[in-house]
């Protein structure tokens, strides 16, 4: 298990203490390490990008850098504050995962997600708990730089990459939790000049999610829907949820108006067509896009 602790900065040389488990080790100054009498190879950090802005309630993010230097067997992450100080940790630079598989969507058909081969090509690194709270809490509204150093050897004594990235905290949370749709991706038999992004009888397996961003998984609110949902949006006040829903034929014109509560059913007399007016022209189908 690896901890960050803080240190302080005098001058650009510092000394980071790194623990790992009940070891110690005192990694020299970074400016000593990494001399400008010649530049090393670049560590690209593919996430976060450059000045991105985290909101304060967010869960550790997973750090994806790519490392030019082939002979680099081991890193160091140093996140240094506006305040002067800064904090450091060794990085086993594990590589990408691909993540956990719905198994009701595979069949022979298919075949499982597969990485690219720049997403193969990547390392990870994800600060623990306690080292992101302190992380966004002194990168708020000002830049904490994130340096990553790759090293030949595993004493890192020899460094042969480097690469850095800024980030800043917001002092506005997000503030509500986010209602959002899990699709599963999976084959489906398209019907000619309709667009299906699943087959009928895949449709149930859409589940609408709700989520907090300090939260690292969503919570089921609706599933076993055997017609598609998609664009949706609630009042002001938070009280009413409206959501277009597919009809037969691929018919967008089909729309959903029902009361937020705990426990929530839409029923036939809450459901509304735009195609079922008398004023409808001849031979035309309505579309309410965009609830």
């Amino acid at each position: 298990m690896v901890k960050i602790v803080r240190g302080v900065v005098r001058n650009r040389l510092r000394a980071v203490i790194v623990i790992l488990g009940c070891a110690a080790v005192i990694l020299p100054p970074l400016a000593r390490r990494v001399g400008a009498s010649s530049p090393e190879p670049a560590i690209l950090i593919d996430y976060p990008a450059e000045g991105s802005i985290f909101p304060p309630e967010i869960t550790p993010p997973t750090f994806l850098f790519r490392d030019s230097a082939a002979d680099a067997t081991a890193w160091q992450v140093e996140v240094e504050f506006a305040d002067g100080g800064v904090m450091g940790a060794a990085c086993r630079g594990d590589r990408m995962r691909i993540g956990e598989i719905d198994p009701r969507a595979v069949s022979d058909t298919n075949q499982p997600p597969r990485l690219t081969p720049r997403q193969a090509d990547a390392r990870t690194w994800t600060p623990d708990a306690g080292a992101w709270a302190e992380i966004k809490k002194r990168s708020v509204e000002r830049a904490a730089e994130v340096t990553i150093t790759g090293f030949r050897d595993h004493g890192m004594r020899q460094p042969v990459s480097r690469g850095t990235v800024t980030l800043t905290t917001s002092r506005d949370a997000v503030g509500a939790p986010i209602f959002y749709r899990d699709v599963p991706l999976m084959p489906s038999e398209l019907e000619k000049g309709f667009i299906k992004p699943l087959a009928t009888a895949a449709v149930p397996l859409i589940a609408w999610r709700l989520r907090n961003v300090d939260e690292t998984r969503g919570h089921v609110l609706l599933e076993g829907q055997h017609v598609c949902a998609n664009c949706h949006s609630f009042s002001t006040d938070g009280k009413t949820l409206g959501m277009d829903l597919d009809g037969p034929q691929n018919d967008k014109g089909i729309y959903a108006i029902a009361n937020v509560e705990p426990r929530m059913t839409i029923r036939n007399q809450d459901v509304i067509t735009w195609s079922s007016f008398k004023e409808q022209p001849a031979g035309q189908m309505r579309v309410g896009f965009m609830s």
